[in-house]
Parts: structure tokens; sequence; C-alpha cells
């Protein structure tokens, strides 16, 4: 029997001597980042029954299935058939731990319920779906076990199941449904998953689900598929996300020389066509490649070369990808495109990125995998920026995962930096406290006194006891060099490989300290928004900025539409000041985020 006494003891390098702690998450932010109701898919009409979870949404498509408890998720499995894959832990539908008590494993979590499917009038059926334990995440025990089972009529019958166990590879399972029982016009299925049910433990990973009439046994050996494997990098060299002002006229150092994406070729044609596109305000700008629709590549499949890389030669661009007018802020849309036979399955042939240059400095993807904490009373931590023009800097926004015990009551010097030699050069202190916000966003911690910074800085605070703070601690982007920590004999870099969650928020912009009744020339829904607010209005072109209650402007952009969409899901919950303007009127409005 497993009993996990602390929830963090497979992610510490040296807890037993007053250092660096890696926590594994109790509860998973990401369930509250998305709306289930933005995403339905079908899937290819030759099948009774697909999903390879390759949705931009972390829920499950609602066509699909009458209950989910788990979450697509990017970040998990290695190498997955297809871009997604449907993840089990220890965690409920929301996101959090069923049970802090439950210390011991085997306890029944999550579930994922099948709608009827009509296998009526069939010989034989084939179930096919491929497997992996653990992949990035934690290691089921041997006692845990994933479980398929079908509905007979009247009870749950298994037909599957695996014990725990930590896999780099997934593996294909196949079943055959030849039984009247089960080839009925209202087939159902249901996969369920046995962990310690106290936090973010004990990962089973599937993907590529496909359930159709048995014909040839070629149907079950050949995916005929090229797709997608992981989420496309930042194009930026240093940071995930910076601010636009800083960009600016540096986009040579700042950029890249080229991207690298990842693909792989399941048993399908090797010729693939590969492009893509920027967009800004829903207008291309930008294509690659610079000549012609697309690049044709040769991908050999996954079991001779594994997955493929655009490594020679690369995915090279030029410097003026990403090409604004806006002198504040920007953001763009970047669709990535594979072409290959007709009979490939086409729903995960396309794959989306935001780059997006608002005002704050990011190494992050604003996805915790684990949290981050020293235990020795008096630590410091710090987080080297470096500025390409002076700059004011407004606020720090910090992610504290919610773990087992809370230390929303232990405060901490946050702490800014000019230099980090010896014990540093102190520009600001201020004692605050941890903020852990319930849909998974960053808490900012506003300055009470502002000033410049030129060049180089750090941010971090120092401990006042010798409890784990706990930040978010993102595992796919890695800050490494840039992460200092101080235990009293000196700065050292993190011995963990990720990016902490904490952002810098600057701007030169002046304040907004008064604001004018809402102008009712302009229509803002909802109000309050959520995830994402609209824009309806007359003029053929207006300037957006959306400034804090402090006056500090965190969004600013022209747009040509009529109907603009202004997506808040990584905004702190509060009131906001919008400024509809254009060369004839400026209007103001409150807008409440939750």
């Amino acid at each position: 029997m497993k009993y996990k006494f602390l929830v963090f003891f497979n992610c510490i390098a040296f807890f037993l001597s007053s250092q660096e702690v890696c926590t594994d998450l109790v509860i998973d932010p990401i369930y509250s980042l998305n709306n289930p109701n933005l995403f339905t898919k079908g899937f290819p009409n030759d099948l009774l029954f697909f999903d390879d979870f390759s949705t931009e949404n972390v829920f499950l498509s609602d066509n699909l299935w009458d209950f989910s408890s788990t979450k697509v998720t990017r970040n998990y499995a290695i190498n997955p058939p297809s871009i997604g894959v449907a993840t089990f832990d220890g965690l409920d539908e929301f996101g959090l731990a069923r049970d802090f008590s439950v210390i011991n494993s085997s306890a029944p979590s999550d579930t994922l319920l099948s709608k009827p499917i009509d296998l009526s009038g069939l010989s034989a059926a084939f179930f096919m779906f491929y497997f992996q334990g653990k992949g990035l995440g934690e290691t089921p025990e041997i006692e845990d076990k994933l479980v398929l089972e079908f509905f007979n009529g009247s009870s749950w019958v298994e037909k599957w199941s695996s014990l725990g166990i930590a896999m780099q590879e997934f593996k294909k399972e196949v079943i055959i449904i030849d039984s009247a029982q089960y080839l009925t016009g209202d087939f159902k299925f249901r996969f369920r998953n046995y962990a310690t049910i106290s936090g973010n433990f004990d990962h089973w990973h599937i993907d590529y689900l496909v359930i159709n009439e048995l014909l040839n046994v070629s149907d079950t050996t050949e995916l005929n598929d090229v797709s997608f494997v992981y989420s496309s990098p930042s194009f930026l060299n240093r940071y995930y996300e910076m601010p636009w002002t800083h960009f600016l006229n540096n986009e040579a150092t700042e950029l890249k020389d080229s991207i690298d994406i990842i693909l792989r070729n399941n048993r399908a044609s090797v010729n693939v066509d590969f492009q893509f596109n920027v967009y800004e305000n829903n207008s291309q700008i930008y294509h690659y490649p610079s000549i012609g629709v697309s690049r044709n590549v040769t991908i050999l499949d996954y079991d001779t070369i594994g997955n493929f890389s655009f490594t020679n030669p690369p995915i090279d661009f030029q410097s003026n990808i990403f090409n604004s007018f806006e002198p504040d802020s920007a953001s763009f849309l970047v669709k990535y495109i594979i072409k290959t036979s007709n009979s490939d399955v086409k729903i995960n042939d396309t794959l989306y990125h935001n780059q997006n240059f608002f005002s704050h400095f990011a190494y992050d993807d604003k996805s915790a995998e684990s949290a981050y904490g020293i235990n020795t009373n008096g630590a410091m931590l710090a987080y080297e920026f470096q500025l390409n023009r002076p700059d004011t800097l407004r606020a720090i926004q910090m992610y504290f995962p919610q773990m087992l015990d809370s230390v929303s009551n232990i405060s901490f010097k946050l702490t800014i930096w000019k230099d980090i030699n010896g014990q540093g050069d102190v520009l600001y202190q201020q004692d605050v406290f941890p903020v852990h916000t319930e849909n998974g966003n960053y808490h900012t911690y506003y300055l009470d006194s502002l000033f410049q910074l030129v060049g180089t800085f750090y941010v971090g605070w120092e401990q006042t006891t010798d409890d784990l703070l706990n930040i978010g601690l993102d595992k796919n982007n890695n800050a490494n060099e840039y992460m200092y920590y101080n235990v009293g004999s000196g700065w050292l870099n993190s011995s963990y490989l990720g990016s902490w969650m904490i952002r810098p928020i600057l701007s030169m912009n002046q304040i907004v300290s008064n604001i004018p009744n809402k102008n009712t020339s302009y229509s803002v829904y909802p109000n309050p928004a959520r995830y994402n607010f609209f824009i309806e209005s007359t003029a053929n072109s207006n300037i957006i900025s959306l400034y804090t209650l402090n006056g500090i402007l965190i969004r600013k952009f022209k747009s040509n539409l009529n109907r603009i969409q202004i997506d808040v899901d990584d905004l702190e919950g509060g009131v906001y000041i919008l400024e509809i303007s254009n060369d004839s009127d400026v209007s103001y409005q409150k807008i409440l985020i939750q």
C-alpha cells in the first residue's frame, strides 16, 4: 500500500537540507481557464465513434461524452499519437482534490462515460485506444489501475485493465466486440481509474479512441494519420511573452531564429504540406513559407524515425513576422496547418498559438504543473528580467496554487533588486501575503510607490518563516538560468527546470484617474464578464484600451471591426476601466471581470 505522507515527496531535490522544494499540485487550475461550451466536434463519417482529444479546450466534447471528470491536456503525455490526450488523476471534475484526508492509493477517482453508440446490425466491431501511465506526470502505483468497462444492459462489466506503471511510450489496445449483448443500438462504455485522491497524483493518459465495424484485421493496425504532437512554442528568444514597447525596434534580438513544430506519422502518406499564417484582428499579415503556398516535407512512420522535427532545414521566418501599428500592445494569432492525403483524419491538422505583447514580461505559459518553495526562514528568491528601454514598474503578478496547507496568513517581503551581487541592491520592499485565486489566475500586487527601472532588475521575495510559499512552476518552459535563490550562502541558480509564475507589469502610460459616466453609443456585453466580452460599435475604427482601477494600462490595440472580442481569462477578477476612442469621440465604461 502506498502512503503519501506529504504531497511533495516525489518532487523534492534536497528536502532534508533546507533547500528548494518542488511540490505536486493538489488542484489543477486549468479546469477554470476554459469555457466548456466553446467546443463541440464530431468525427470522420466512416467511423462509429472517434476522439483523439485534439481540442483546444480542456473539456471533452458534449457530443461524445455523457460525463467526464477527466480533462484534455497537452503537457503531461510523452509522444502521444496525436496532440491532446484525456488525462486521469486523483482530482475531481473541478480540478480539486477529492479528499485531502485519503493518503492511501486505489480509491475510485475519474470517470469517462460515453454517450450511446449504435452497433446494431454489426456482426463484429473493434474498440481501439492508446494508453500511457505517468508520462510527465506522477507514476501510478502498482495497486492503482485504469479500467475499461462495457454496459451489458443491466450492469457494468470489466473488459480490460492495467495496473500502475510508468511508461515512456503509448501502448495500443484492441478489443473485439462480437457478443450480442453489446452489439445493440445503445452500446456504452466507460473508463475509470483508481488513485490517491488527495491530490494531482497517479496519472493515466488515453489517446486516439476508435470504435468501428470490424471488416479486416488491417482496420486495427493502421491509423493512417499525420498529426501535431505538442503545442507550439513561443516565437520569442528569451521570454514567453513580453511588452510590445520593449519588443518594437528589438525584433532581431528578441525573436528566435527559427521554431520547431513536432509532427507524428501514424502509418499515413509520407508527403506532408506544412504552412503557417499570422493574423492580427482577423487579417492575415504573414505567411510561411515566403515562396509558395506550403512547404512539402517527407515524414516517415513513427515506428521508423520517431517524431518528426523541423530541424534540417528549420522553420525560419523574417523579423517582420509580427508587424503592427499599435503603439502599446498587440496580439497575434498563429495558425499552423498540415495537409496530407484525403483519407487522413483532419481534425488534428490545425494548431493555434496566441503570441501576446501586452504590458508584462513572462517566462511561463500560464499553466502550473508543480509548485516551488524554499523551506528556510530568511531565504530569498530572485527572478531576472531585462529591459530594452527605461520603464516604470507598476505591479507584480504571482500565481500561488492552493495547496493542502494554505499560507495565505503568512507574510513575505515582496522585493525588487537592481542587482543580486552579495545580498543584493534592494530597490523596493513591501510586506504582502500569498493570495490563492479561485480561478487559477494571477494575483496582482500593486506597488505603493512607482519608480523607473533601467536595464536588468530582479523580482522576488524574502521569507519571514520557513514555510513553503509555493509559487506556481511551469515545467514546459525553462527559464532556469534566470531563476536564483539564496538560503544564506550566496545566490544560486534554481536546481529545478521550469519557470516561476511571476510576471512584472511595466508601463510608462499616464495613469487614468477620472472616469466619466458610461457613453451609451457603444454596446459592451456581457458585463460582468468571465472569459471574454464583446464591443459593438458603428465606428469604422476604434482604439481599445483596458485599465485597472489603479490606472495601469493592460491592453491597447486598434480594431477596424464593428464587433470586437476581448479575452480576459488571464486577468484577476475585479473592476476595470474600458476606454474606446476614435477620431471623433472618447468613451469610458467600467466593466466587472469575475
